[in-house]
Formats: structure tokens, C-alpha cells, sequence
């Protein structure tokens, strides 16, 4: 009995380690890339998210571009980088300077999260304004008490919260 026991131990330590990290092999390319440039020095991806990344057309190019939840290590909050198929690269949130979401100590990131289509934007964005400003697809990240939406608007990537069952304007 001693022995199946410490075989079931042996053998469930490898799957609790590698549940931490991130599967590099299942990593898109161009994420690996992304990470190794210099704007992302000192940070890494974040496994405490599943999915991690996202893929859209942030940017209204028609290339794929990435969004994925970055953090540094031993620092809070997590962050997002948005590695652009063009190869520009945006950090929004992680520590850095200045402040992007309305979220207290920038935390904005969640789980729940998405990529919407701009019609899907402009169908659940309250503030219809707002909704028209997308250039892209949109990052949208759900929580209990609402949603907020990341957005490029033809020249920076912007945020913007609503609350849970806003009403339509």
C-alpha cells in the first residue's frame, strides 16, 4: 500500500508543477515573439488565466494580433499586452504608467473574457457613442457587476466600463 502511495505521489507532482507554467509548446509564435522583445522585458504570462491570450483583429488591419494577460513577477496587478500583427506592441495595466481602466489598483482583468466582433460591440455597448469609436474587434472582460471593453480607436487602445444591466442610451 506504501508503495502505490508513493507512486500516486510521484506521479501527481509533475502534473502540479506544469499547472503553473504555461504550455510553451501550445504557445502561438507569434506570442513567443512578442514576449521576447524589449516592451516586455521583466514580464511573463500569466497562468493563472485560462485562455491566456486572445485572437482578434484589434487593430481593423486584417492581421491576427494577440491579446494576452501578462504579469510581473512578485508584482500585482496582471496586465494585458496587445502584440499587433504589425509588430507594434501595447501593455496596458500590469504596473504600468499611466493608469488605464477605472478598476481599483487598475486590476481589470478577468477570466471571463472575449473578443467581440464590432457589431457585437456596438449591439451590447450602452454608451452607443462609445460603441461607434471601435476601429477592431473588441476585448471585452465580464464581471458580476459588469463588463468593460478594450478597444482600439484608430490610434491608442482605450477602456471603457458599464455596470451590469446598464440601461441602453
Amino acid at each position: 500500500m506504501r508503495i502505490l502511495g508513493a507512486f500516486l505521489l510521484l506521479t501527481a507532482l509533475p502534473a502540479v508543477s506544469s499547472s503553473s507554467r504555461v504550455d510553451e509548446l501550445a504557445t502561438p509564435t507569434a506570442i513567443r515573439t512578442c514576449m521576447e522583445s524589449p516592451p516586455l522585458r521583466g514580464y511573463r504570462v500569466d497562468p493563472r488565466v485560462n485562455p491566456y491570450y486572445l485572437r482578434g483583429d484589434f487593430d481593423g488591419d486584417n492581421k491576427a494580433d494577440y491579446a494576452v494577460m501578462i504579469i510581473r513577477p512578485k508584482r500585482e496587478p496582471s496586465g494585458l499586452a496587445i502584440c499587433q500583427g504589425d509588430g507594434r506592441i501595447f501593455v496596458r495595466g500590469a504596473g504600468s504608467e499611466p493608469k488605464f481602466s477605472t478598476k481599483k489598483d487598475d486590476n481589470f482583468l478577468s477570466s471571463n473574457w472575449e473578443v467581440l466582433t464590432q457589431a457585437k460591440f456596438r449591439e451590447y455597448a450602452c454608451d452607443k457613442k462609445k460603441g461607434a469609436l471601435a476601429r477592431g474587434e473588441v476585448i471585452s472582460l465580464n464581471w458580476e457587476d459588469g463588463t468593460g471593453f478594450v478597444f482600439y480607436n484608430g490610434s491608442q487602445y482605450r477602456w471603457f466600463e458599464e455596470p451590469a444591466g446598464c440601461p441602453a442610451s
